[in-house]
């Protein structure tokens, strides 16, 4: 019987997902697994059989050695305690289910090569912008080396492989599933009508009296006037309107139903495309309302979610015959949990 973990004693320690494994990776600061070590007085020794492999005591600290200094700044005392014990059967567990995994992708002669290993550590340097020195340093401190840590890559590769030969292959959503997914959202799915409007507006001061309000709907009345006998909108928008508007030609932008201020929005309803409102009063002063388009609200068609749909239901399903694929390989398995933190 050997260590499951015996020529990669940190197998895993980045996480069972390449992803997971990245992170874990990219977030070590220092040396977490060392610096528990000191503070915590272990005897090594077995902590699960897997079949013919162990996991030691020591493969699991290690693999949880990130999180438990996370864990370790966070809390202390009984707290603390209680937290990594329940982290320590949560690793234990998630390396028994990776060598369980592994025999199987064995037993079905599927293969990872130095290629595919490459172009996982590759597309990791340069989705985090890191030159090939800063990657080797990330290693060390967290007491790996380049061997090491691709001797992790392969294996969760490897992970991958047989779950995707083994459960994601298998798996397929049915035309009636769509639909019936699609029918079910269709409130999620609903898309508000809009309306773009311009404005010409007369800006009320902060304390408005009784007689600055009366200039100003005067003013505005002026202007109504002028495009009734055809003044040229965008012009006197620029000419008379007050804020940021007028440099647009009075544009506001284009606005979904409870977007407009109480007041703006009933009489822009009122309008079709391309008419102008009389004068408007709201809280922040008089508007001349022109609308320049409506659209319509109605809902996404099938065609436009039917993908997001299939990701969707696929990864639920995904997860439920994971799940079930997973726990056959437990009951296949011989595995006696010794040690649980």
């Amino acid at each position: 019987m050997r260590s499951a973990y015996g020529r990669s004693r940190r197998t895993w320690g980045l996480g069972l997902w390449c992803g997971i494994g990245a992170l874990a990776l990219l977030g070590v600061q220092g040396h977490g697994a060392v610096a528990w070590g000191q503070s915590t007085q272990f005897v090594d020794g077995i902590a699960a059989i897997v079949n013919d492999e162990i996991i030691t005591v020591n493969d699991v600290r290690e693999a949880m050695g990130p999180e438990t200094e996370h864990l370790s700044q966070q809390l202390s005392g009984v707290a603390l305690d209680e937290r990594v014990k329940a982290l320590f059967k949560l690793t234990l567990n998630g390396l028994v289910d990776a060598q369980i995994q592994l025999v199987r992708a064995r037993q079905l002669n599927l293969h990872v090569t130095d290629e595919d290993v490459n172009q996982q550590i590759d597309g990791l340097k340069k989705q985090n912008q890191l030159a090939d020195e800063q990657f080797l340093q990330l290693l060390k401190a967290r007491g790996l080396t380049l061997e090491t840590y691709k001797k992790q890559v392969q294996e969760s590769i490897l992970v991958t492989k047989v779950v995707n030969a083994e459960v994601r292959s298998r798996l397929t959503v049915l035309d009636t599933e769509l639909q019936e997914a699609y029918r079910a959202r269709q409130e999620q799915y609903k898309i508000a009508g809009g309306q773009t409007v311009s404005h010409i507006l007369f800006l009320l001061p902060p304390y408005p009296t009784e007689q600055d309000a009366q200039r100003l709907r005067a003013k505005a009345e002026g202007v109504l006037q002028q495009l009734h006998e055809g003044g040229d909108f965008s012009k006197l928008a620029r000419q008379y309107s007050d804020g940021p508007s007028a440099e647009t030609a009075g544009l506001l932008g284009t606005f979904k139903p409870g977007e407009l201020l109480p007041g703006f929005e009933e009489a822009t309803a009122q309008l079709k495309p391309g008419e102008i409102s009389d004068v408007v009063r709201t809280r922040v002063g008089f508007h001349i309302i022109r609308l320049e388009a409506r659209q319509a609200g109605g809902s996404r068609s099938f065609d436009e979610v039917q993908e997001e749909l299939k990701s969707e239901i696929l990864r639920g399903k995904t997860e439920k015959k994971y799940q079930e694929w997973l726990e056959s390989l437990r009951q296949q398995a011989y595995i006696k949990v010794l040690y649980e933190g």
